[in-house]
């Protein structure tokens, strides 16, 4: 019995420290800065972005380490057309600790894309958080999206560059079918799909996707970007009568002179002709 109590004391000492750990105190400056994160976005769901704004960065400044706060933070800042402040807090928020946060990468992902900038420099940003995403969270649909069109955007930028740009599209088109496979009736996701198959030289492929989308809308509801892919992916395949039975549609709604308009007609006409 006496040989046991030297191993019973240092267990109990071992698990006491443990504990000790596990439970430590919170300071009053975490408590405070989660109070005022929790004010913050109430603040943001009212519509109040100067308030959520004043009281995110109060949150931030009390608990430099919680990537949520500055998250939230980062969120309000874009809201409010401080694009730059927003990037800084988030590349921060991955810096001390969220390396491994799928959310943080899409959300910068799509900034640097939303930017709309298309430098060399925001192209390779928004592919490697689109990346590090898919890694992360490979059943995220998001993640292969917006990597499919960081790829995509690349490709038309850099467009006259032969195989590289083809081979670009092509790994493009591949993360777009990986997203839709995981959110088969995201409608934006199909359209992006059915331009990068085209893109690709699959006009067949391009065609089953726009009608698998013109599908998810009520009859003669599609949007007008869906029926302009839709002809022109049909003149692509040269089967005129049906695209010309799209025109019709096309006339009827107005849009016959429109620069989309005005070209799918005279790329039937021009078809028909040959």
């Amino acid at each position: 019995m006496l040989r046991c109590f030297p191993f019973c004391a240092l267990l109990v000492l071992a698990v006491g420290c443990q504990l000790n750990r596990s439970f430590a105190p919170i300071s009053p400056g975490q408590i405070l800065g989660s109070e005022r994160s929790r004010q913050g976005i109430a603040a943001l769901e009212r519509g109040n972005l100067i308030e959520a704004e004043k009281r995110l960065e109060e949150a931030v400044r009390l608990n430099k380490n919680d990537i949520n706060h500055r998250r939230h933070y980062a969120e309000v800042l874009w809201q409010l057309g401080k694009r730059q402040e927003a990037l800084q807090q988030l590349d921060e928020a991955i810096r001390r600790g969220g390396q491994n946060n799928a959310s943080l990468h899409i959300s910068l992902a799509e900034k640097y894309l939303a930017i709309r900038a298309y430098t060399a420099d925001a192209f390779a940003k928004a592919h490697h958080h689109a990346h590090e995403a898919v890694r992360l969270d490979p059943q995220d649909y998001r993640s292969w999206a917006l990597r499919g069109r960081a790829r995509r955007l690349q490709a038309s930028r850099q467009a006259g560059h032969g195989e590289q740009t083809l081979a670009m599209l092509h790994q493009a088109r591949e993360d777009y079918l990986r997203a839709v496979s995981l959110s088969p009736n995201n409608r934006e996701l199909l359209a992006e799909l059915a331009t990068v198959q085209m893109s690709c030289g699959q006009p067949e492929q391009a065609l089953a996707t726009w009608l698998t989308l013109q599908n998810l809308y009520p009859q003669g509801g599609e949007p007008d970007e869906v029926l302009f892919g839709k002809t022109e992916t049909l003149t692509v395949l040269r089967r005129f009568d049906e695209a010309e039975a799209n025109l019709v549609t096309i006339r009827q709604r107005g849009l016959e002179h429109t620069e989309a308009g005005q070209r799918l007609q005279a790329m039937i006409l021009q078809g028909v002709r040959r």
